[in-house]
């Protein structure tokens, strides 16, 4: 029910300055930039387009100091393509695992469509710890 991990998610202080660190460090190139301001999120991919790198704030300094907890940066999440995003947030949460958006904030029952693509995030604390990013591509 999983499928090919879509990228790796890393939160920020310093956008600008990871973006730069990355790129100079492995070489790779921003392949686009995004915000989503409902989320108030800001970033950018790095990469080939297979597997990229995402680096991400949050424009709204309560959440980013929540959700940084005094660090600089850290591995936010991992996020995987899937095929049946349905049928997979069924079976999770008949494990007892929940979802919310991007933020953390507040849970949802629902996938966000987000250009066409449907995404939901876990909460941490009901999946092993960590937020997985799952994401149906268009059809």
């Amino acid at each position: 029910m999983i499928g090919t991990i879509d990228h790796v998610g890393y939160l920020t202080s310093d956008l600008e300055g990871s973006v730069a660190d990355f790129q100079r460090r492995l070489g790779v190139e921003v392949v686009r930039r995004f915000e989503r301001p409902q989320f108030f999120l800001l970033g950018a991919y790095l990469g080939s387009g297979s597997g990229e790198l995402e680096l991400f704030a949050f424009s709204d300094p309560e959440i980013q100091a929540e959700r940084l907890a005094g660090r600089e940066f850290v591995l936010d999440h991992v996020a995987y393509r899937v095929p049946d995003i349905a049928a997979l947030q069924a079976r999770m949460a008949a494990e007892g695992v929940r979802f919310s958006g991007p933020d953390l904030r507040g849970e949802v029952t629902e996938p966000f469509d987000l250009d066409g693509a449907l995404h939901l995030w876990t909460v941490p604390e009901t999946c092993g710890g960590q937020a997985l990013q799952l994401i149906q591509p268009p059809a």
